[in-house]
């Protein structure tokens, strides 16, 4: 059995969620069971069994009940001192912890997503495993096989949006007649639904998908806006161009990979950059 400690909601975002299914799958876990373990969560966002908790305290009597083969934490808030307590109780259990922020950790494994990490930023007695691969699901290896002639601007700021950086750029974008359509992907997570239906209904060059297949919208369109995240890698395993605003500290660390790709980046000050950067590219 392995457990997911991880958060997720309409106000947090699916991506921790998203990343330690897909990190359960790469390591074949399919066939044994995965527990979900949260405090904030949305089950419609998963068909993998929940276990709701109030504290960490509550998750570690949890682990003492079914005490799990391993352990697999993807959630900024679980503290260095409870990985530190995990270890104390449950020597045995293999923790795993993801990070992107290089925190400081005590647990038997990190994975670190960002192709560019630098090992040496962590210490020596730990084994830390740096994604050269982006962490990808079956329909992105399908999508990937198949060929579109692509057309349209893809924008996906997340499943919940919780900024709604979505509709900003649409706002931009409207100012400008673009010939090029629009399409948005995002989850019925989004607490701003409602305004992207309305703005989406008034403004038909800009198409709404909701809780679609983002790898097909890839392989469909012809150019991307989207954050300096996983999406990021999604993107460049799919050779989407696109341009990524960073809306989010987490997100500081892949933004310097694209960077180093000689990928735009924009910070969140600079939305209004994102119309003379299509422009130019001829949209």
């Amino acid at each position: 059995m392995t457990l997911i400690r991880v958060d997720f909601s309409s106000d947090i975002g699916l991506g921790h969620l998203k990343r330690a299914t897909l990190f359960s799958e790469k390591l074949k876990l399919k066939n044994e069971k995965i527990v979900i373990i949260c405090k904030e969560c949305e089950q419609k966002q998963t068909d993998l069994p929940i276990i709701q908790i109030k504290d960490e305290n509550e998750f570690f009597e949890i682990v003492k009940k079914l005490h799990p083969d391993k352990v697999i934490i993807d959630n900024y808030d679980f503290t260095y001192e409870e990985e530190k307590k995990f270890k104390n109780l449950f020597p045995d259990i293999k923790l795993i912890c993801f990070d992107d922020t290089y925190k400081k950790h005590c647990c038997d494994e990190i994975i670190n997503v960002n192709p560019a990490a630098k090992r040496e930023k962590y210490p020596k007695n730990v084994k830390v495993t740096i994604l050269k691969k982006p962490l990808v699901g079956e329909n992105f290896k399908k999508a990937k096989k198949r060929h579109f002639k692509r057309k349209g601007i893809f924008i996906s700021f997340g499943g919940t949006d919780a900024k709604e950086m979505s509709l900003k750029v649409l706002n931009i974008l409207k100012k400008h007649k673009l010939k090029t359509p629009i399409h948005l992907y995002t989850t019925s997570a989004n607490k701003n639904l409602k305004k992207i239906k309305k703005f989406c209904f008034l403004n038909r060059w800009c198409h709404l998908h909701i809780n679609e297949d983002v790898a097909l919208a890839m392989a469909k369109n012809e150019f991307g806006i989207i954050t300096p995240s996983t999406i990021a890698l999604e993107a460049m395993y799919m050779k989407l161009p696109f341009i990524a605003v960073q809306i989010a500290d987490n997100q500081k660390e892949i933004a310097k990979y694209l960077k180093q790709k000689r990928i735009k980046v924009l910070s969140e000050r600079e939305i209004k950059k994102v119309f003379d950067i299509i422009r130019k590219k001829g949209y």
